[in-house]
């Protein structure tokens, strides 16, 4: 008896199995392209790692997805020779940055912003490269009564800052370290697109949403930092109630500053805070980057390449190296092709091996924390069936003011050729129809058709410090400086330059900035002897 009513238990499990699995392989059907991309953003964290086995999962999906958008993209031979040719063909670019939408920036205004622009990189030199006492010397700034909070250590999407309060700017400041470590740069090279939004606050109203997408990395060590300095900057702004709130940063610490700015302008006691990035990090979607105009300003020097550095950026510049017609002429004649055949033939063989590798990952919940952006998109694309109310094909899901208490990713849109949808529903335009602001605008606005990957830009205002061409002869040997307010939509393409690495380092813009201000002085002065 006992027998029997074992195999019938036994029948009977088999046959709701079997059910579940036929109602779970129906469900993969209808949208497996979906739930595919769900999966991949779930996988991102919204925590920092809080143990060794979740810093192991997160470093090595880290160094997978680095590898896949480089090496596993790059054949040797581009890499060798391709970059290098495309520079020579391209030349030097940097007289984009003061073309027709590029505003130059000249007399008293300029020189005020650049002489405070390099106080403050200054204080983000000695605390990124100098220990911490030669820090607080060099800003004359006391442990016990100026230093608030400080971070020495960094971790991975745990980045090293500090805040203190500075008596003589009546302001506090917050200082976040750029990519200086290993397990920094591991937080930076986790540049996976996670949804993030922002909300506009005015007399402590929300008069506006902006919906977007920013860098897994430094969204994750933003709200870290977020948690931890809000409760000490609560209990110290009732102390100094005149004092405002700057967040800084160079590098990664800059991107990490933007979109902690972000977060801390949503709660009414920091909604006059600021934010000063030098060499930001490309790490928020195009709206996303223009809310912060009013209160982030970003420097970039010269041929910097990290603003505009993001997968999208870095696919256009593949493509464009690609495209040499001397790359392979290059390849084809050279003597040692068998070798690098070889090379090309082992990488082949280890991307087929990669697809086969599979790294356990945790499971993450979302930091709660008051006054941090909502990590729940607050719109889906139309789904077949769906009776939601429509807005211009978007799904409008209900929405509270704070924090909601759970992450659930997005589905993501479906690929659609916008070509093919203008021609059904409107008549094409000529050449002659299509207005001039019409055509800049296409052209810098993101391309949205890929719901894969999105282009990142550098956040708020921009500010880049170009060398001119020199136009007497008497100063054909020196490098001539200028400022400019540049376009957003200058950096979705990569400028390929010898010196785009060494022009990021903090030396580098250090004696740029001293050069311009320089610079701007004499002409300052020159003009006033003029006047009189």
């Amino acid at each position: 008896m006992a027998t029997v009513e074992a195999a019938v238990a036994a029948a009977g499990g088999a046959v709701l199995l079997y059910l579940a699995l036929i109602c779970r392989l129906s469900q993969h059907d209808e949208t497996d392209g979906i739930e595919e991309e769900e999966e991949e953003e779930e996988t991102w964290p919204e925590l920092p790692p809080a143990n060794w086995m979740e810093v192991g999962a997160i470093a090595a999906r880290t160094l997978m997805l680095a590898c896949g958008e480089t090496v596993m993209k790059w054949p040797i031979g581009d890499i060798a020779f391709g970059i290098k040719r495309q520079m020579r063909i391209q030349g030097n670019l940097q007289h984009e940055y003061t073309g027709e939408n590029c505003v130059q920036l000249k007399g008293r205004e300029a020189l005020s912003l650049l002489t405070q622009l390099l106080r403050d990189f200054e204080l983000c030199f000695y605390f990124s490269k100098k220990p911490f006492p030669d820090f607080l010397k060099f800003g004359n700034y006391d442990r016990d009564e100026h230093v608030l909070m400080h971070e020495p250590k960094a971790r991975l999407m745990k980045p090293s800052f500090t805040l203190l309060r500075c008596p003589t700017a009546k302001s506090f400041l917050l200082i976040i370290r750029g990519a200086t470590t290993a397990t920094d740069r591991l937080t930076a090279a986790s540049g996976a697109e996670v949804p993030f939004h922002h909300m506009v606050l005015r007399e402590g109203k929300i008069v506006n949403l902006v919906l977007g997408h920013a860098h897994c990395g430094m969204l994750t060590a933003a709200r870290w930092i977020c948690q931890l300095a809000v409760p000490c900057l609560h209990e110290i702004v009732g102390k100094f109630p005149e004092y405002k709130l700057k967040i800084m940063g160079h590098s990664m610490g800059a991107g990490i500053a933007a979109i902690l700015t972000l977060m801390l302008r949503e709660r009414e006691e920091f909604s006059s805070c600021t934010c000063i990035s030098f060499a930001p990090a490309a790490c928020m979607t195009w709206e996303l980057a223009e809310a912060g105009k009013e209160f982030i300003t970003s420097l970039v020097n010269k041929d910097d390449v990290v603003p505009s550095f993001c997968k999208v950026s870095t696919a256009k510049i593949r493509s464009e190296v690609m495209a040499s017609s001397r790359r392979n002429n290059i390849r084809q004649n050279m003597q040692p092709s068998k070798l690098f055949d070889c090379l090309n033939l082992h990488l082949n063989n280890i991307k087929s091996h990669f697809a086969s590798i599979s790294i356990s990952k945790p499971d993450y919940s979302l930091v709660h924390c008051n006054g941090s952006s909502l990590a729940e998109p607050l719109i889906r694309p139309t789904i077949n069936g769906s009776d939601s109310p429509k807005s211009n094909g978007i799904i409008i899901n209900g929405c509270s003011t704070h924090a909601c208490s759970s992450y659930t990713s997005p589905p993501t849109q479906e690929v659609i050729n916008p070509q093919k949808n203008q021609e059904k529903t409107e008549p094409q335009k000529t050449d002659s129809q299509q207005t001039e602001p019409e055509k800049t605008e296409a052209e810098n606005r993101p391309d949205l058709t890929s719901g894969a990957q999105r282009q990142f830009y550098p956040p708020g205002r921009i500010f880049h410090m170009v060398v001119l061409e020199n136009q007497e002869e008497e100063n054909e040997n020196k490098d001539t400086f200028g400022i400019y307010e540049t376009h957003r939509g200058l950096y979705g393409k990569m400028r390929l330059a010898p010196n785009m690495v060494e022009h990021h380092y903090m030396p580098s813009y250090i004696d740029t900035l001293e050069v311009l201000i320089e610079k701007v002085g004499k002409d300052c002065t020159s003009n006033d002897l003029i006047d009189l």
